[in-house]
């Protein structure tokens, strides 16, 4: 009896201390996952300070008439600047111009995550608690070893993609933006600063 139960004992204290060195192996391995996710997360830290902007062979995007079914072929120059980023998280101001007509100023709340992929939440305040929600999806691309944003976004009325690119003070697309014949300075002028973390 006591040889039985001194076998069982051991038995026992072997079994707990595998299931110790196990339980340290993944609490181990779940710390170095959650590190290098956050590193991961933070590789895109860089797009803080960076504008954005429609390159001249991706201007044309096409607006659709539900009335008439006609679908047409519209101009289209977004610019964004990114102001802050945290976490895989980014912000900044918009604005953007359909054709001739004005400027549509908006805030970009948006995410990538590790692996390049890009949301993209464009809210117009109107006024008076209303507003104007436009959503875009993208990609990270590397194009000619300089980064793009392969990005994808339209409503009920509109849709249109583009391989956006840097623009830079002292670039000529800075000083002549594609499509609107103005500085990305002028361009901006008119649209309030943007989001700003809470802390």
């Amino acid at each position: 009896m006591n040889t039985s139960f001194t076998i069982s004992k051991r038995a026992v204290l072997v079994a707990a201390l595998a299931i110790v060195v196990v339980a340290g192996m993944l609490a181990g391995t779940f710390l170095v996952s959650s590190a290098g996710g956050r590193k991961k997360a933070n590789e895109w830290n860089w797009l803080v300070g960076t504008t954005w902007i429609v390159p001249k062979t991706n201007l044309p995007a096409v607006s659709f008439d539900p009335e008439t079914q006609v679908i047409s072929k519209v101009r289209d120059q977004t610019v964004y600047q990114i102001t802050g980023y945290r976490d895989a998280y980014f912000w900044g101001p918009t604005a953007s111009r359909l054709g001739n007509g004005p400027i549509i100023c908006s805030s970009l709340v948006g995410s990538v995550t590790p692996q390049g992929e890009v949301f993209l939440l464009f809210t117009q305040y109107l006024g008076n608690d209303q507003t104007i929600l436009n959503t875009g999806f993208g990609q990270m691309i590397r194009k000619n070893g300089t980064w793009t944003m392969q990005n994808q976004t339209g409503t009920s009325t509109f849709a249109h993609w583009a391989y956006m690119v840097q623009s830079s003070p002292g670039d000529a697309t800075w000083e002549s933006l594609p499509g609107v014949d103005m500085s990305v300075d002028e361009f901006m002028s008119g649209c309030p600063a943007g989001p700003q973390p809470e802390n």
